[in-house]
């Protein structure tokens, strides 16, 4: 690790997460060509997982922080502490499960650091990549988790983003214009990156790396996961009714024209205006604006679902 400053700070987030952690912190400290230093914090967990951070600190102190606190906080809150303690220009986000290429870091800021070059630094920005799907055990269930999940986040903005989270968190890298304005990340917001990504798209840029530099892990504790998207997923998923709140993605919108209504463009802001508004409309309304707007979900299937709640008024 070089004496300099470092460029990142990796922010892991783990909770009873002991069985995969090891090698997941093994990959962390593979990263290349990138000065970093690793935040942890644990959020109140039961089993071995203390004890294996620990452990790490002893045999890596130069560069392994812990964030104090084991209080059980959730997801979304434990990231927003990492990132108030993130100090570096960039973060990057991890889950407790995955495994990282040795160049993740390397490639996401390569990408990072031009779009800071077209837009400046105090543009938010945030880049993430494709990942690869794996099972417990590593094995590789498909090579893009994009292609398995049926998007393509290269083609998605902010009006995708509004009804539509393409963005992963384990796969993001952040720079600290974007965190400044995303924090303290609001109680609408239904997930830390999906939060993360629509500050970004609202008042900066999101890029993507074509290139899968996560092993996605999966198993029967993942807190999302990956869900393939086929007929035969949609169906069962259909069979098990519909669950899809409108109204909380709109709460969400609402709390992200509150944060960056200084910072939006007047077509953003319009546009995060009229999905707001949406239950003012008639149904057929509500259809003719999402499809006027670009408001729609990636995928025939999604969209289908999509209109359904809409006529339901959900």
């Amino acid at each position: 690790m070089s004496s300099q400053p470092h460029s990142v700070d990796i922010l892991v987030a783990t909770y009873n997460g002991a069985r995969f952690l090891g090698p997941q912190i093994e990959s962390l400290l593979m990263q290349k060509g990138v000065s970093f230093r690793i935040l942890v914090r644990d959020d109140g967990s039961t089993d071995e997982t203390p004890e294996l951070i620990r452990r790490y600190l002893r045999l890596r102190p130069d560069c392994i922080v812990p964030i104090d606190g084991s209080e059980n906080l959730g997801a979304v809150a434990t990231f927003a502490r990492l990132l108030s303690q993130a100090k570096a220009p960039y973060a990057a986000l991890c889950d407790q499960d995955d495994v990282w290429e040795p160049c993740k870091l390397e490639s996401s800021l390569k990408v990072m650091r031009e779009m800071e070059d077209r837009h400046g630094v105090g543009t938010p920005l945030l880049v993430h990549s494709d990942l690869k799907v794996v099972d417990e055990s590593l094995r590789l269930q498909h090579p893009s988790f994009w292609r398995y999940s049926g998007f393509d986040p290269r083609n998605a903005g902010l009006a995708r983003l509004l009804i539509k989270n393409t963005v992963t968190g384990c796969a993001s890298l952040v720079n600290r214009a974007l965190i400044r304005l995303a924090l303290p990340i609001p109680q609408a917001a239904l997930v830390h990156d999906y939060w993360l990504a629509l500050v970004a798209a609202a008042t900066g840029q999101i890029g993507a790396v074509a290139e899968p530099l996560v092993a996605y892990r999966q198993h029967r504790h993942n807190l999302i996961g990956a869900r393939a998207y086929d007929w035969k997923a949609i169906a069962g998923r259909l069979s098990q009714g519909l669950t899809w709140d409108i109204g909380a993605l709109r709460r969400q919108a609402a709390a992200l024209s509150e944060r960056c209504r200084t910072l939006l463009t007047p077509e953003n802001q319009a546009l995060i205006d009229d999905f707001i508004g949406l239950p003012e409309l008639t149904w057929i309304g509500r259809r003719r604006l999402l499809l006027r707007r670009g408001i729609l979900m990636p995928g025939l299937m999604r969209n289908l679902a999509l209109f359904f709640c809409v006529r339901l008024g959900r």
